[in-house]
């Protein structure tokens, strides 16, 4: 035997090996898989699939003539022309691609079983899902909330997303629905326009993370006998007509009202409606360079920490994942007709904008 034939049996035996090892840790990564995975048929299919791969890859390199193609390929890679493919190379070849697309297949399940054990999202997925959902939480300095929108009717909402003020960054996905919308919804930590900026010393002791002391700092912005004087901000003419129309078209949707007629917070005496109108007040005196919907979409994100429980129910709704009929506050009637028109695809929900507020009406219902 030559010493080229020799270098020959050597390199099948470690290619022979490789298989044998990648075959494996492919077989292990199924059993993992399969561990959390319920579908019988299509845990045993790929079972069968790796193991028949591996012996057939095994079969076809024992069976061949020793030393059949390496010589040929060294001796002649210069100068005899190039002949077409054997039907052994063409089979091996195939079945180089197959293991490579298992490999593949298999990292990819592999990262999802990740997710699945840690409680994380995978790289896949978010991938994936962000290039087929819409919805996108995080938008630069500002970001986008889920919440009511009063209607033209003047009783009742539609669900759309409002651009916010401060940052809503785009939850990471634990793949427990109710988890994820409370991460979406809820907001934490404190905003940039408390820590700094005009105003400030006037919302001292507000954060996300405080929801009591903060509704009474923002409601003792208004000026009531309920929550004082003391700290009430006041407004010039132009300021005061701005900030009518903003608490106008403003719903307390979770207070008072029925699904046939929604509550404006002017209309409202609810400490989350005195809390919404001294933060529209605060927002147009110090940052009127930000549109109505921005500040409306800011008082909304704040709702989210006032009322979860509703919000969140928004939320799953506007995203599919639960039925419109389930919502019972005030103006979802409108909701409920809203997701009857589009359908029941997620990506039809997701398409809601912001009805311009000059459509809408300064003053509805009662409380």
């Amino acid at each position: 035997m030559t010493h080229e034939s020799k270098d020959d049996l050597f390199l099948e035996k470690v290619i022979i090996f490789l298989i044998v090892l990648v075959g494996a840790i492919l077989i292990y990564s199924r059993f993992q898989f399969a561990k959390l995975s319920s579908n019988i048929f299509f845990n045993a299919a790929s079972f069968l699939l790796v193991l028949a791969l591996i012996g057939l890859v095994v079969w076809l390199f024992l069976s061949k003539e020793k030393g059949e193609h390496a010589l040929h390929h060294i001796e002649h890679v210069a100068k005899a022309e190039r002949k077409p493919f054997t039907f052994f190379e063409k089979v091996s070849y195939s079945l180089v691609a197959a293991v490579a697309f298992m490999v593949f297949f298999s990292q990819i399940q592999i990262s999802q079983v990740n997710a699945l054990v840690s409680g994380t999202s995978s790289s896949i997925s978010s991938f994936a899902k962000s290039v087929s959902t819409p919805l996108k939480l995080g938008s630069g300095k500002g970001g986008v909330v889920i919440g009511p929108q009063l209607n033209t009717d003047g009783r009742t909402t539609k669900l759309v997303e409002w651009p916010t003020i401060s940052e809503t960054p785009s939850p990471k996905e634990t793949g427990n629905p109710t988890q994820d919308a409370i991460a979406a919804v809820v907001p934490t930590g404190t905003p940039f326009y408390i820590l700094e900026g005009p105003g400030l010393e006037r919302i001292r002791g507000a954060t996300f993370d405080d929801p009591i002391t903060s509704q009474k700092v923002w409601a003792s912005l208004l000026g009531s006998r309920r929550f004082g004087t003391e700290n009430a901000i006041q407004l010039t003419p132009e300021e005061e007509q701005r900030w009518n129309k903003l608490t106008g078209v403003f719903t307390c949707d979770f207070c008072c009202g029925g699904p046939n007629s929604v509550t404006t917070i002017n209309r409202c005496g609810c400490a989350h409606s005195y809390a919404w109108q001294g933060m529209a007040k605060f927002f147009i005196k110090y940052y009127p360079e930000y549109t109505d919907e921005q500040i409306l979409g800011e008082m909304t994100k704040w709702k989210g920490l006032w009322y979860p429980q509703g919000m969140i129910q928004d939320y799953l709704v506007y995203t599919g994942q639960q039925p419109a009929d389930i919502l019972t506050h005030g103006g979802s009637i409108g909701i409920r007709q809203q997701f009857l028109q589009s359908g029941s695809s997620a990506q039809q929900q997701t398409h809601a904008s912001v009805t311009p507020l000059d459509q809408l009406p300064s003053m509805v219902g009662g409380c």
